[in-house]
């Protein structure tokens, strides 16, 4: 799996889709689980995890579900190809990290990943485009139902049992990306915060737990996983995505109405900024394609596609910088390429 492909290949999440709402960029829903028959991951000898990673591959090679899927040695991979797959939201970090019986389990879609040998034996992960959870989290019980044959470690009480507590019961995470420019430009997020953890939920960064957040992104998640269903955490995260996505759009309408002046020239100087500049930061990239993403939809500068949007996000990431570079670049270096990549895509749209 070399840097040049990846960087190519077309994954279904930056599509949008789902319910159609400019908020909502991805979903995920992710599965936690165990085989019984072998202690946690951070307990198991080499020879334990080389058995884990070797029945879970049988396993795949005998589900017509995952014919067409890579299956990924991440000890194999060089290290711009895992930076790639954690910036395109395939692998954690913590599985890019690499060791022993790490494998990864990939679709060519970007759709399915399955992560072996992470904090648990398998994290069956499913992304989607736009506000796709319940969609999303039927694909992880198909990936579920043809893997079940491995015997997961389960309890009556308890649920399925995994490596850390607070996910044991379900082992699901219910996740959505948002992207919530007005409300960070009027100071709201707080407020978000704060209302989404009294309601079971929590807001992590772009790239999930101890990141920042970056371009307004955000990702919302379940934390509690005993107790509820499965669909109730999916309806809960997708309820209260909804209810984020009238907020944003109360907040646009508030710009657009008392503070249009400022908004139109913040908007310009942004697309003046990505048009013209020829060294440009991943933070300050990321800043302005928020801006004029949320401008394009009120009509104040040229609109991005979803699809268009999504290739730039990723397109400016210091991985993907370098696959089409062709190799490892300084950090000046990247800053250059990054506004050669933002000029050429963007001339196209004037």
């Amino acid at each position: 799996m070399r840097p040049n492909s990846l960087v190519e290949r077309p994954l279904e999440w930056t599509r949008g889709g789902g319910e159609g709402l400019p908020v909502a960029v991805s979903s995920r829903v992710r599965l936690a689980r165990n085989l019984r028959d072998f202690p946690f991951p951070q307990r198991c000898d080499e020879n334990e995890l080389d058995s884990v990673t070797a029945r879970i591959r049988d396993a795949v090679a005998g589900a017509e579900l995952f014919r067409s899927s890579e299956k990924i040695v991440v000890d194999d991979l060089e290290p711009l190809s895992r930076r790639l797959l954690v910036e395109q939201h395939l692998l954690s970090p913590a599985l890019a990290a690499g060791g022993r019986g790490r494998l990864a389990v990939i679709d060519g879609k970007g759709i399915i990943s399955l992560l072996i040998n992470e904090e648990d034996h398998l994290r069956v992960q499913v992304v989607l485009g736009g506000l796709s959870l319940r969609e999303a989290s039927r694909i992880a019980f198909v990936v579920h139902e043809a893997l079940q044959p491995l015997g997961f470690a389960y309890d009556e009480g308890l649920g399925f049992l995994t490596a850390c507590p607070t996910n044991a019961g379900t082992g699901m995470r219910a996740s959505v990306m948002i992207h919530i420019p007005a409300l960070e430009l009027l100071g709201q997020v707080n407020v978000l915060v704060r209302e989404a953890n009294r309601l079971g939920l929590t807001v992590r960064g772009t790239y999930g737990e101890g990141t920042e957040a970056m371009g307004a992104l955000y990702q919302i998640s379940n934390q509690v996983t005993l107790g509820p269903t499965e669909d109730d955490l999916v309806e809960k995260v997708a309820g209260v995505t909804l209810r984020i996505a009238e907020e944003e759009e109360r907040a646009r309408r508030t710009l657009a109405e008392n503070r249009f002046a400022d908004l139109e020239d913040r908007a310009w100087r942004a697309w003046g900024a990505l048009r013209y500049a020829r060294s440009v930061s991943v933070n300050e990239a990321l800043a302005h394609l928020s801006l004029i993403h949320m401008a394009g939809a009120l009509a104040i500068v040229p609109p991005l596609t979803v699809p268009e949007w999504n290739a730039l996000v990723l397109g400016v990431q210091p991985a993907h910088l370098e696959a089409r570079s062709g190799g490892d670049l300084s950090p000046q270096e990247r800053d250059r390429a990054r506004g050669d990549f933002l000029r050429a895509r963007l001339a196209r749209k004037i």
